[in-house]
C-alpha cells in the first residue's frame, strides 16, 4: 500500500510540477466517498445449508482521480480506490489497501484526425451493457478489493486493461477493442496459454432522422486459452449482435437488441472429449416513456412521471449438468450447448435477483415507475418477474444454484422440474439530492420465490422464504 501511495504522489507531482516530464495544460482532481449500510436476509430462500445467510454491515468506498490534459490531443487519467467493510472479520488482507482502479492515456487525432486511441486500465461499455461492459458480471469483486467474499456485487472496481481504437466518422463511430480479461497463471507462473482475452468491433450509426434513430452492430470474441493437457480445444465465444433505438413518439423511446453466440464450450470435466458446440441466443426490448406534460392531468406535471418496460431473453440448456452414462468419461450426451454465456453484462445492479442468478436461461419482465414526489427527491418502484427458458430434465435431481453476496458460496435447491416460475421481485429506490455534490439513497427489495423452489413431491419441503434487503447510502462527490 505504501509503495502505491508513493507512486501516486510522485505521478501527481510529476504531472503538475515538473515541466521536464510533461507540460500540463490542465489538471482536475476529483473523487467520492460512498458509505453504505446493508441488511440482507434469506438470500438462500431458507435452504440453510450454509448456515446463517443474514448480513448486517457498513461499507465505505473511496475514490480519488486525477485527470491531466498534457496537450489538446494527449491526456492521462489515474484513479485510486479503497473498498472496505467496517471491521468485517471475513475480510482477508489490509482494510486500508489502496488499489489502482484506472490508469490510461488518451491520444486524440493520432496518425490522423478521426482516430482516438485509449490505452491502459479503463472503463468501457457498449449499448445498454447487455453483453459487454468492463464492470463484468455480478458477484465478481477482484481479490484486491476488501469487498471480496463480503458483498462482491457492490464493488466499484469495474475496469479492465484494454486498448481501444475509436474512429469518429460522424455520423458513424467505429471502435476496435482488445482487452485482457484475466491473466491467469500455470503452476503459479504467468503464462499466455491460459489467459482470457476479449476482441471486438463495434459500429454505431446515427441516421439523423426525426426519430433520432441509432443503429449499432458488433462482433465480439472471447478466447479462454485453457491448458492443452486438459482440453482438446480452447473455450471460445463468438458473438455477433445488433441494436436499434428510436424515439417513436413524443417522450417514447424504444430499443431492441439481439445477439447470438457460437464457438466451443470446454467443460470442467478435464478430458479431451468434453467439448460442446455453442448455439445460444439473447434478445432485449427496452421501452422508456417520459410522460409529456400536455397529456398529464392538472397537478401531476410537477411529479415528472416516467415509465419503463424491459423484456430480456437469454437462452438456456435443459441439461446443464449432463454427463454421459456410456462411452468415454467426460463425453456429453448433448453435442450442443444452448445456454447463454453472460459474457461481461452489467444490468440489474443492486437488485436481489442480479445477485442470486447469472444472466442465463431466463425470461425477465421488468416494469418500473419513476417520479419526483417532492423537490430534489426521485423515487422508482419496480416489479420484476423471472421465468426459466428451459425446464430441467425431470428424470434427474436438478438444482438451481444461487450465488450468494460473498461470491463464493452456492446453494443447491430442490425444485419443481415441471415448473418454470422463478419468482418476482419488488424494489423501491429513493434518491435525495441534498446538494449538487451530496446524495442520500435508500433501496429496499423483496424477492418472492416461485413454484420452482417449492418442490414437486411430498419429501421436498421447498425453499421459498422471501429474500429481502435494505441499502442505505450517502455519497459525496468532489
Amino acid at each position: 500500500m505504501r509503495k502505491l501511495i508513493i507512486l501516486a504522489v510522485v505521478l501527481m507531482v510529476a504531472l503538475v510540477a515538473v515541466p521536464a516530464f510533461a507540460s500540463v495544460q490542465n489538471v482536475k482532481v476529483s473523487g467520492s466517498v460512498d458509505s453504505t449500510y446493508l441488511f440482507r436476509d434469506n438470500f438462500d430462500f431458507g435452504d440453510n445449508t450454509v448456515g446463517d445467510t443474514q448480513q448486517s454491515l457498513f461499507i465505505t468506498q473511496t475514490t480519488l482521480q486525477v485527470d491531466a490534459d498534457l496537450t489538446d490531443q494527449v491526456s492521462a487519467t489515474v484513479a485510486l480506490i479503497n473498498e472496505r467493510a467496517w471491521s468485517a472479520p471475513t475480510v482477508a488482507g489490509d482494510q486500508t489497501d489502496v488499489d489502482l482502479n484506472l490508469a490510461y492515456v488518451t491520444l486524440r487525432e493520432m496518425l490522423y484526425s478521426p482516430l482516438t486511441v485509449v490505452v491502459g486500465r479503463q472503463a468501457f461499455s457498449y449499448g445498454n451493457s447487455f453483453v459487454i461492459d468492463s464492470a463484468g458480471t455480478n458477484n465478481a469483486a477482484p481479490l484486491d478489493s476488501n469487498l471480496n467474499s463480503v458483498a462482491e456485487d457492490l464493488t466499484k472496481q469495474t475496469a479492465l486493461d484494454a486498448i481501444r481504437l475509436i474512429f469518429d466518422y460522424n455520423p458513424l463511430t467505429l471502435e476496435v477493442l482488445y482487452s485482457k480479461v484475466n491473466a491467469n497463471t500455470l503452476a503459479g507462473v504467468p503464462d499466455d496459454d491460459d489467459d482470457i482475452d476479449l476482441y471486438g468491433v463495434n459500429a454505431t450509426y446515427e441516421l439523423g432522422d426525426d426519430l433520432n434513430t441509432q443503429i449499432e452492430t458488433y462482433f465480439f470474441a472471447r478466447l479462454d486459452k485453457l491448458p492443452a493437457g486438459n482440453h482438446s480445444k480452447s473455450d471460445t465465444v463468438y458473438m455477433p449482435g445488433l441494436r436499434a433505438s428510436a424515439d417513436v413518439l413524443d417522450g417514447l423511446n424504444v430499443q431492441g437488441e439481439i445477439a447470438w453466440q457460437r464457438g466451443n464450450r470446454a467443460n470442467s470435466a478435464g478430458t479431451d472429449n468434453d467439448n460442446q458446440k455453442r448455439e445460444a441466443m439473447a434478445a432485449q426490448v427496452i421501452s422508456n416513456y417520459q410522460v409529456p406534460n400536455d397529456v398529464l392531468p392538472d397537478g401531476l406535471e410537477e411529479y415528472n412521471p416516467a415509465l419503463q418496460y424491459v423484456y430480456t431473453y437469454v437462452s438456456g440448456d435443459s441439461n446443464p449438468d449432463d454427463t454421459a452414462t456410456t462411452g468415454a468419461a467426460g463425453t456429453y450426451t448433448q453435442n450442443e450447448w444452448t445456454a447463454w454465456d453472460p459474457m461481461l453484462e452489467n444490468q440489474g445492479g443492486g437488485t436481489i435477483y442480479n445477485t442470486l442468478f447469472n444472466l442465463s436461461n431466463a425470461h425477465i419482465h421488468a416494469i418500473s415507475l419513476t417520479a419526483n414526489p417532492i423537490e430534489d427527491v426521485t423515487t422508482t418502484v419496480t416489479w420484476t418477474g423471472l421465468w426459466l427458458d428451459k425446464k430441467f430434465d425431470s428424470g434427474t435431481n436438478r438444482v438451481v444454484r444461487l450465488v450468494q453476496p460473498d461470491g463464493n458460496t452456492t446453494n443447491n435447491l430442490q425444485l419443481d422440474t415441471g415448473d418454470q416460475d422463478l419468482g418476482y421481485e419488488i424494489d423501491v429506490d429513493t434518491i435525495y439530492d441534498y446538494t449538487e455534490d451530496v446524495q442520500f439513497g435508500a433501496s429496499m427489495g423483496w424477492y418472492v420465490p416461485g413454484d420452482v423452489f417449492r418442490g414437486d413431491t411430498v419429501s421436498q419441503n421447498g425453499n421459498d422464504k422471501i429474500a429481502s434487503q435494505v441499502l442505505l447510502s450517502g455519497i459525496v462527490n468532489f
